[in-house]
């Protein structure tokens, strides 16, 4: 009996490998079709992660959250992480930190970013042993200030960054300070003025000096926060009667200049950047448009978000809804913070928002390559300054 069904599934097993010789015979095209297919979803789950970046909790590779973003960034899932407070203790743990963050995968660099305007925004302070540095509304108001030396003063800061193993600074802000009783950028003193020739100045001045350090910047928020009565982490803004046209020159001239690597788009609602229905300037495509067009900024490089969870668009607008929306009005990059939940599936979640998105037809693939070939762009940029630093010649 033994013999008799040994030799039946010899049999059986080359009659298999016939009919699968005979299958790869016929049907060559379509078994490489399928081989093409696979290869494209895997290239299109790539792309869609370096879409996302995502808050965590945790300060060390032991820590639950660390491991989950870690691995979230080894697996491609997501393309970058944005540190808070609670990540952040004394300059060897950040190092230690970013550097298990950063080898998570080799194909491009994750983003690693922070606020650090300077003032009572920046995440690296005095309680970590960090340096403090002065806010933009000082920064604006010194008669004695040359950009040489902003430049001095926001190199320390673009160096303490990169020391840190942080590559991405969501600064400087570029917002006019238009109302002086606005809660979020002039009372708190984030905004170097009224006037867009010193902001103008004074944002070139931040742009180099991290250029220099090979630290990313993002210019925000556009279309302008300066000028709103309420803040957008609690609600959504009406700029209608507030924002005026001058809040696009200094985005005009650092586009023109060259200077721009991310623009961030805030939660804001006006007519002009919505698509309807007080849609906020964030999820809508007029937005990006006006940031694009050839005639006034030309605007080229990578959109970021203003973070996904801020009351302006969270109260209003469900997950889902808000990754799609964003995405199709042109945003590159969503931010989502994730202070509130430390959700630590959060990166694979949005990731499957996305993928299933395309997939159905809801965000175009094409959609998704310009988003990633932006933001791809970018970051060869700072692989290549990275590597030309580890290649030079020492002194003598």
């Amino acid at each position: 009996m033994t013999r008799v069904t040994t030799l039946h599934c010899v049999l059986l097993a080359a009659s298999f490998v016939l009919s699968a010789n005979d299958l790869n015979a016929a049907e060559p095209d379509g078994l490489a079709t399928l081989r093409e297919m696979a290869t494209a979803d895997d290239t299109l789950d790539r792309m869609i992660g370096q879409t996302i970046m995502v808050g965590f909790s945790g300060q060390s590779e032991h820590d639950q959250g660390v491991k989950a973003v870690r691995d979230q960034l080894a697996k491609g899932l997501i393309g970058g992480v944005v540190l808070y407070p609670e990540n952040i203790g004394s300059a060897r743990q950040l190092r230690l930190l970013t550097a298990y963050l950063a080898n998570a995968n080799s194909m491009l660099v994750p983003f690693i970013a922070v606020d650090q305007e300077g003032g009572r925004v920046q995440r690296l302070d005095r309680r970590t042993g960090h340096t403090h540095y002065p806010s933009a509304q000082k920064m604006g108001r010194d008669a004695t200030l040359t950009p040489e030396k902003a430049r001095s003063i926001y190199g320390r800061m673009a160096k303490e960054l990169a020391g840190a193993g942080i590559n991405l600074n969501f600064g400087p802000v570029v917002d006019l300070s238009l109302n002086p009783w606005n809660a979020v950028i002039a009372r708190r003193k984030r905004s170097y003025g009224p006037d867009p020739a010193t902001v103008t100045s004074l944002a070139r001045s931040f742009i180099a000096a991290h250029r220099e350090a090979n630290v990313a910047t993002a210019a925000k928020h556009f279309p302008g926060h300066g000028s709103s009565w309420s803040d957008s982490h609690k609600t959504l803004p009406d700029i209608s009667r507030s924002w005026q046209e001058s809040e696009l020159e200094p985005y005009a001239a650092l586009s023109h200049e060259g200077l721009l690597d991310m623009v961030m788009v805030g939660h804001l609602y006006h007519p002009r950047f919505s698509d309807g229905d007080r849609l906020p300037s964030s999820l809508s495509a007029n937005t990006i448009e006006a940031l694009r067009a050839e005639d006034t900024i030309g605007y080229r490089g990578v959109v970021v978000s203003d973070d996904m969870e801020m009351g302006a668009v969270r109260d209003h607008y469900a997950l889902d809804d808000r990754v799609v929306r964003a995405l199709n009005a042109g945003v590159d990059l969503l931010v989502f913070s994730n202070v509130k939940s430390r959700d630590t599936d959060l990166g694979v979640t949005l990731h499957g928002i996305i993928a299933t998105a395309v997939r159905d037809g809801r965000i175009s693939r094409t959609r998704i390559e310009a988003a990633y070939e932006r933001i791809a762009a970018l970051k060869r940029r700072l692989m290549a300054h990275d590597l030309a630093g580890r290649n030079a010649p020492e002194a003598q």
